[in-house]
């Protein structure tokens, strides 16, 4: 298969939180979904931190995003610091550490996407619907309050703007989650393997994943012609705080607990109490 291009070989067999490893096409699963910002000699930062959770019982999938700027312990770094760190510290694989120690919650496969593979996604999909939530105008497009279909360019300024949203960085997380919702929603109607291959085959170096394409294909039968109220949303409670000159969000023990409890309950794992110190004071910053 063509899709091969944006398979990666999975970095671990399992989640360190789990006792065995999740099949991810016929067991309740979570997903990491990264929207990074690259450029060439850097690294770059995940701009995206997104927890797909997904019960093929219930055929629903569960969205959380976890705010860029929440301070967070990232593993083998002293002190704490903004968990869109982490990528640039170690990539994938101390981001998906990072977000599983501090949720105490499991993480089974991820996806990767440069944030100009968003673009493509949505054209490749030949445009997606989004509900958008007052109007705006961003980077030349006119934004119109109600159901919208949008084409790559839209969808990826529709995802990117935030100044102008009264709810700054929270509606920009929420207007991301509409348009993961529309690539879902829309993604899952492809009616052959052909057509996915050729999805995944244009994205090119844009996409990374551990899935492999089968296992990705499997997915989108499982959960083909899901509805809107079939993908739901949770977000994250905190405080704005600042901290040597530099803005972080901070969220208690108490809120990490609900969120990962609401998580593990989609996924049909324990409840669990969580052991999470909080320290105010990052030793770091960028």
């Amino acid at each position: 298969m063509t899709a091969n291009r944006v398979y990666e070989p999975p970095t671990q067999t399992k989640s360190e939180k789990r006792e065995k490893k999740v099949i991810i096409d016929q067991d309740p699963a979570a997903l990491l979904l990264l929207g990074v910002d690259e450029r060439n000699g850097d690294i770059g930062r995940s701009d995206t931190i997104i927890i797909a959770t997904m019960n093929p019982h219930q055929k629903t999938v569960l969205l959380t995003n976890i705010p860029r700027d929440t301070l967070v312990q990232i593993p083998g770094r002293a002190g704490k610091d903004k968990i869109n760190h982490s990528y640039a510290y170690g990539g994938v694989k101390l981001t998906r550490q990072t977000v599983e120690n501090f949720l105490d919650f499991p993480i089974d496969g991820y996806v990767k996407v440069n944030m100009q593979g968003l673009e493509k996604i949505v054209d490749e999909l030949n445009g997606i619907v989004v509900n958008v939530p007052f109007d705006f105008t961003y980077e030349g497009f006119d934004f119109k309050k109600g159901k919208m279909t949008l084409s790559g360019k839209e969808a990826l300024a529709f995802a990117r703007m935030r100044k102008a949203d009264p709810h700054g960085d929270f509606g920009r997380i929420r207007r991301q989650q509409e348009v993961i919702r529309g690539i879902i929603q829309k993604g899952t109607q492809l009616r052959s393997i052909a057509k996915l291959d050729n999805l995944l085959e244009q994205l090119g170096t844009n996409m990374k994943t551990d899935i492999r394409p089968l296992t990705l294909f499997r997915l989108q039968r499982i959960y083909s012609n899901i509805e809107e109220n079939d993908i739901s949303s949770v977000s994250f409670r905190g405080r704005d705080t600042t901290i040597g000159g530099i803005y972080y969000f901070q969220i208690s023990e108490a809120e990490i607990s609900r969120v990962r409890n609401i998580l593990a309950g989609h996924i049909e794992l324990e409840p669990l109490e969580m052991d999470v110190t909080q320290n105010n004071s990052p030793s770091h910053t960028r």
